[in-house]
């Protein structure tokens, strides 16, 4: 296929065929090649990163030559090609293992983040095949939701009168209003919740549906997204601490643990959930992009710290909190998704991928000598501190927007 697909569109095409893709992340809206190259995953023990099922690619260097690698032929830049954020060329074409079409049967509970977390090391991932959790901090608890192929007849999930519009106004709203009162975020938490959900632990529902539609997620609005890769053994340890930070817990409270971050939540108030995913990337003999994100000898846990943009303005937590949640995420061995938004520095990352990331940039120089595919981005996180390149894109300024966001000023 053409590597500009669109997920959705090469998901509707293939299902002429009887066929889809194994695995899905969150949502469908991005390229193949855009997935490919940022590491996007789905939330399954039974499946790695989505470039997995990669076979073979096609990549337009900087001179216009078109190369063909897979793990055969030029293996070197089909590995750095697998997760190449965008600094090694144009994906122009893509060859992956689809599977036959399969439908998805799928629950989602509610209960306490304590019985979560009990049950994490005993069934909790491995009861299906796909399986992923949203955690409330606040409130302490969680939803899960589980999903296993099924032959039965589609069905639709069940819809309340909240569902649709008018509670994604509210919400929005309650966001909104939380910018200027940032203490009431709990209660929003603790409302939103219960109108989403349910306010009773132990309410469940359920759908059949086709896993092309199965597995998306609707992320509602604008937001930051920060999401690391953690060894999955230590998610109860990331959660409690988090939870431990965020509450304020004391040591006469059962749910306590020190949590070590050294940053105060006085006056902190967060959006909700955190998401909480797994993959398992050494399942399969296929190589690894350099910059795999993932646990190399288990499986991977992603936890990410979602915050909402309310009509476009930056949410007042999000330094403060991104800056603990980052910290915390270090101390536990963990390294940043690539296509999130997170503040890690070139020295640190150097530290994370090691000969990796030096095998990638001679694969990167290699096929890019001049730096047309390098731009701030590269140059701050992954090139080495050598002096910019000939086509090198080169940040000039940025300001800030009145009600959020940066813009960035380059030249080339």
């Amino acid at each position: 296929m053409e590597g500009g697909i669109r997920l959705y569109a090469l998901c509707e095409e293939l299902e002429k065929h009887g066929l889809t893709m194994p695995n899905l992340g969150s949502i469908n809206e991005q390229s193949i090649s855009g997935a490919i190259s940022t590491g996007t995953h789905g939330s399954s023990l039974r499946h790695g990163l989505m470039s997995e099922d990669i076979i073979s690619l096609r990549v337009t260097m900087a001179d216009g030559t078109t190369v063909f690698c897979s793990k055969d032929s030029k293996a070197d830049l089909f590995r750095a090609a697998l997760l190449s954020l965008g600094a090694i060329g144009i994906i122009t074409e893509v060859t992956f293992q689809a599977v036959p079409a399969f439908t998805l049967k799928w629950e989602q509970s509610i209960d306490t983040d304590r019985k979560m977390l009990e049950s994490w090391n005993r069934n909790l991932w491995t009861q299906s095949e796909f399986v992923r959790v949203w955690w409330f901090p606040y409130t302490r608890r969680a939803v899960i939701w589980q999903a296993e192929q099924t032959d039965e007849a589609h069905r639709d999930p069940p819809q309340s009168g909240y569902d649709g519009s008018i509670g994604y106004y509210v919400y929005h709203n309650l966001l909104y209003l939380a910018q200027y009162v940032p203490r009431i975020l709990p209660w929003v938490e603790w409302f939103v919740f219960g109108m989403q959900y349910g306010f009773r632990n132990g309410t469940t529902s359920s759908a059949v549906q086709p896993s092309r539609k199965a597995l998306l997620m609707n992320c509602l609005y604008s937001q930051f997204v920060n999401e690391w890769a953690i060894p999955l053994h230590k998610g109860p340890e990331a959660l409690r601490r988090l939870s431990s930070w965020l509450n304020h817990l004391t040591p006469d409270d059962p749910d306590y643990v020190p949590h070590g971050i050294p940053f105060s939540a006085d006056g902190l108030y967060v959006h909700a959930p955190v998401e909480v995913r797994v993959s398992d990337t050494t399942l399969t003999p296929n190589l690894r992009p350099y910059l795999d994100i993932t646990v190399k000898d288990g499986p991977t846990l992603y936890l990410n710290a979602t915050l909402y943009r309310p009509y476009l303005m930056d949410p007042p937590c999000h330094e403060r909190y991104y800056e603990a949640f980052e910290w915390l995420m270090k101390d536990l061995g963990g390294r940043p998704h690539w296509a999130k938004n997170f503040r890690t520095s070139r020295s640190e990352i150097e530290g994370f991928y090691g000969q990796d990331l030096e095998s990638f940039r001679a694969v990167r120089n290699d096929a890019d000598p001049q730096g047309m595919f390098v731009g701030p981005w590269h140059r701050q996180r992954i090139m080495d501190d050598s002096e910019g390149l000939e086509l090198e894109e080169v940040e000039i300024r940025r300001e800030k927007n009145r009600i959020g966001g940066v813009t960035t000023f380059g030249i080339l």
